[in-house]
């Protein structure tokens, strides 16, 4: 059932969000990758990236990431109504969002994040709006062309966790207490105003960096001992 009222719809946000706040607080939170490094301790002359996240993991960057990191971050949303959930969750916690989508306003909202995102991280799920679940599509490689960012593959893991079935993917979601893993790959650099076919080896080559981070993540989050570059940060 959808809820078509905006109050209900921000009441609803407002509620998962404090649920989450109190759930991701008592988990533990590592952060693995020079680049993810880089983002905690970013100032206004550093680099900013496009971050991919796959949609059944995007709860642990969005909640694990502290207040003043989430300040820099701008989050593409789609226009559908699973968005209006999401895009208001979002903005309860600091985050700045472009609402649109391969399907629905994907002009106006590239024309945003070009224009309007100085100084900010871009975080996309590549899968998303309808999937298919894991399989990256062209709009972040096409979106760190024109914005002149570079790509971030993105892995996101939990010791222990809840998978809640969806249509077309599920949501992971941890269980208190356990320990969630964020974790960046090598940036991707992807030249500005290239043709659609040269676009498509970006994307093949952005997809075979996330398989390979998520695979990572899966050996790390089975090993008894976290690797020795894993690394805390103080969360808000």
């Amino acid at each position: 059932m959808k809820i078509r009222s905006r109050w209900l719809t921000k009441a609803a946000a407002f509620s998962a969000v404090a649920l989450c706040r109190l759930l991701f607080w008592t988990c533990r939170k590592k952060f693995i990758g020079v680049a993810v490094e880089r983002c905690m301790e970013t100032s206004q002359d550093d680099e900013y990236f496009v971050l991919c996240a796959w949609h059944d993991a995007l709860l642990l960057p969005t909640f694990a990431a502290p207040l003043w990191l989430r300040q820099s971050c701008c989050c593409l949303v789609s226009q559908h109504q699973d968005g209006s959930y999401l895009a208001d969750a979002m903005k309860w916690m600091d985050y700045t969002t472009v609402r649109g989508s391969s399907n629905r306003g994907g002009v106006e909202a590239l024309r945003e994040l070009v224009n309007d995102t100085a100084g900010k991280h871009i975080i996309v799920t590549p899968d998303g709006p309808r999937g298919p679940r894991r399989v990256l599509k062209q709009g972040a490689a096409f979106i760190a062309s024109q914005t002149g960012r570079r790509l971030l593959p993105g892995a996101f893991v939990v010791k222990n966790g809840w998978r809640i079935p969806g249509r077309w993917t599920d949501l992971l979601i941890p269980r208190p207490f356990t320990t969630i893993y964020v974790m960046t790959g090598e940036p991707i650099a992807i030249p500005p105003d290239i043709p659609r076919v040269e676009l498509r080896k970006y994307v093949a080559m952005a997809q075979l960096a996330m398989d390979r981070l998520n695979d990572e993540a899966d050996r790390i989050v089975n090993a008894k001992q976290p690797p020795a570059s894993a690394f805390t940060a103080k969360a808000a």
